[in-house]
């Protein structure tokens, strides 16, 4: 997946944690895998001023452990993650989009205070484009909507978890009529996840989650989610293309599948602690 959403992943995991018992793990921010690259991790909430069309810019704060405090200390009862698929797709649908900056449909933060939520959008720049370490990234959240309705998305895992396998059947199926072995060794070994007793053995962001608050079966969805993505830009599954209109609707098909299916997983896992 891509690293803005194992970001927003591990934000939701590490701060519920903290909401519900208070606890920061020491090694979070900012050695976590998710800023590795990232020099600057904060906060913000806009305020509209008196004769001004523009939006004051208010600091809320300076790295995620300090935001989790803020949230706690202002009534916040648990954290979401939110999707919504993009409106009029056009000629291309969301997974063709999701590896251009912006595509793909959007991800946010809800933050739950009872009857009400308030949800953060974020933003990434590169700001040190040399840096030796490669920490290249500022990322900024706002909140870009507040007071708002509860969404807090839930789903049964069981049901998510089928259709995630599924979908990589027949993904893996069509790479292997069209001769893919490459991308069909891919999707195998995502539905290897699915029943590994160590799901974030191999996977990049192995740290994504504070395990201890998740059941293995979701861990297991959410690692297979992720090893299954494969929608990026050139050279990724998105830049394939075939001879007949028929492979190139069961093409599109079965990526449109995985893709949604991907989402569910990630929303399914993350919401369920």
């Amino acid at each position: 997946m891509t690293g803005t959403l194992a970001q927003l992943i591990s934000l939701t995991s590490y701060g519920n944690a903290f909401l519900q018992a208070g606890e920061i793990a020491d090694d979070f921010y900012p050695r976590h895998s998710t800023f590795q690259f990232c020099n600057k991790v904060d906060f913000k909430n806009f305020k509209k001023r008196i004769f001004s069309s523009s939006p004051q810019e208010v600091p809320v704060a300076n790295d995620p452990n300090e935001w989790f405090r803020f949230l706690k200390k202002n009534g916040c009862k648990k954290i979401r993650l939110y999707y919504q698929p993009s409106g009029d797709k056009g000629l291309a649908q969301d997974h063709q989009l999701a590896g251009m900056v912006g595509g793909g449909g959007t991800w946010m933060i809800e933050t739950i205070y009872g009857r009400y939520s308030h949800y953060w959008f974020n933003k990434w720049e590169v700001t040190n484009q040399d840096d030796p370490d490669r920490k290249i990234w500022s990322v900024s959240y706002a909140m870009i909507d507040k007071d708002q309705p509860v969404t807090d998305v839930q789903a049964d895992i069981r049901e998510i978890y089928s259709q995630l396998e599924q979908s990589l059947v027949s993904i893996t199926d069509f790479a292997g009529v069209q001769q893919l072995p490459g991308w069909a060794d891919v999707f195998k070994k995502a539905r290897a996840i699915l029943n590994s007793t160590d799901p974030a053995g191999s996977y990049y962001h192995h740290d994504l989650l504070l395990e201890k608050h998740y059941t293995l079966i979701a861990r297991q969805l959410l690692f297979a989610a992720g090893a299954a993505w494969v929608f990026g830009g050139m050279g990724s599954w998105n830049d394939l293309g075939f001879n007949t209109a028929e492979d190139n609707k069961k093409y599109d098909d079965v990526s449109a599948s995985l893709y949604t299916a991907i989402n569910q997983s990630v929303l399914a896992v993350a919401n369920s602690f």
